[in-house]
């Protein structure tokens, strides 16, 4: 994918780690754990206390009451996240180009607080009574609807609910259309939020990490096995074709090279143990971005404490760099801040910010994350260095694997 030139000119985000992109990578320099023990509601029933809540969100600062006061929790997120990417890349939207701007955002259950309480007035209160004004939010694709409302955008509007590749192919799809000359700008995000219900529900399928604990669980201390720490998150940036005449960005953090989706085998509720589509991805974007191995300077993995994912995506790894892949800088940034569905897509941003500055993140060095027990995470320092480009990896439970290869802007 990614065969006509796109590049990425404004970045938004909310998660554990802070409220906009500034605040995130200020915190993420200093490698501060975003997962802690829930403060929105209990635990003490379930398996573990921990996730990866966003703090201090109020709706106000982004947008007017007269606007927010009927949207979910999960569209104001996703609206703050568009709101500051927007205003980022310096996109100028008025009635010669609302046309030609498109929304995709990707969800992989969309507003679980909205549903759970709509179908708890449906019971209590049977179909003639349920609360009307809750269900416009139940449907997963309202979020990316509001995005459009908000900033009056008339280009295609979709939705993908793919699990944790949920952000990753909202990413393909706005790609597609761009190189399908359906749009000039694509505004992409993902964002998924951290229910009580959504604890409830992964809690009765055991994929939680069982772990309780007093106080921020720090990165270098997560522990291995089974089971993930989830997390939230709204993440959005907005591409744009390099062929469009009298658009002159206020950001170029970076273009995209090449994205690549695949899907391996694996039962019902796994990963892909053995690394093959993901290495099969690997390959297929290193080859369609006509970049060399020695050029990757950062690796965004889709590790999350699961033992088969990390495990798997070490023989990726393994298969595609050789037996030196370990000392490529690799950032788990699910160790901050959880794992959510549109998580790939902060991976992804990480990526981007890294490149523009030039600053290699908290990152593992050496034989580790391989889904081993007794292996522990060492992080190294921060440091700044001049990257070529960069790895975002993600994959899901299920088989699929994502692969998308960042390239520095030219000039920088």
């Amino acid at each position: 994918m990614a065969k006509v030139a796109v590049k990425v000119t404004g970045i938004g985000m909310l998660n554990a780690l802070g409220i906009g992109r500034s605040t995130y990578w200020h915190q993420l320099l200093k490698a501060t754990p975003g997962i802690a023990p829930i403060q929105g509601f209990d635990t003490d029933k379930y398996a573990s206390n921990l996730g990866a809540e966003i703090q201090g969100f109020e709706a106000k600062d982004f947008m007017s009451p007269r606007f927010y006061r009927r949207l979910s929790r999960l569209s104001r997120l996703a609206v703050a996240a568009s709101i500051e990417a927007i205003e980022d890349s310096g996109l100028e939207i008025s009635d010669q180009n609302r046309h030609r701007i498109g929304v995709v955002f990707g969800t992989a259950f969309g507003s679980t607080n909205q549903t759970d309480a709509f179908f708890v007035s449906l019971l209590d209160h049977g179909p003639q009574a349920a609360e009307p004004i809750l269900f416009p939010d139940t449907v997963p694709n309202a979020p990316t609807s509001h995005v459009a409302m908000y900033h009056r955008l008339h280009g295609p509007n979709s939705t993908f609910c793919q699990n944790h590749l949920s952000g990753e192919c909202a990413l393909a799809y706005g790609l597609s259309l761009l190189e399908q000359d359906q749009a000039d700008v694509v505004v992409v995000g993902g964002v998924d939020e951290l229910s009580s219900i959504l604890f409830h529900s992964l809690d009765s399928v055991r994929a939680l990490k069982p772990i309780h604990q007093q106080g921020p669980l720090q990165t270098s201390h997560f522990p291995p096995g089974k089971g993930f720490i989830p997390g939230e998150g709204a993440t959005c940036i907005v591409l744009e074709r390099t062929d469009v005449p009298a658009r002159q960005p206020r950001n170029t953090y970076g273009t995209v090279l090449s994205l690549q989706l695949t899907s391996g085998v694996s039962n019902q509720g796994h990963y892909e143990v053995d690394g093959k589509a993901m290495a099969e991805g690997l390959r297929a974007a290193l080859k369609e971005a006509k970049i060399e191995a020695k050029d990757i300077g950062i690796l965004g993995l889709a590790a999350n404490g699961v033992d088969e994912l990390e495990r798997g995506e070490a023989l990726a790894l393994e298969e595609v760099f050789g037996p030196q892949w370990h000392q490529i800088p690799r950032i788990p940034l699910r160790y901050f801040v959880g794992e959510f569905g549109s998580g790939g897509l902060l991976t992804a941003a990480t990526i981007l910010l890294s490149l523009a500055e030039g600053t290699v993140p908290p990152t593992v060095q050496g034989p580790e994350l391989t889904g081993l027990a007794g292996k522990s995470q060492r992080f190294a320092p921060v440091k700044k260095e001049p990257l070529v480009a960069g790895i975002a990896i993600g994959s899901t439970f299920g088989g699929g694997s994502a692969c998308i290869i960042f390239g520095r802007q030219q000039g920088k």
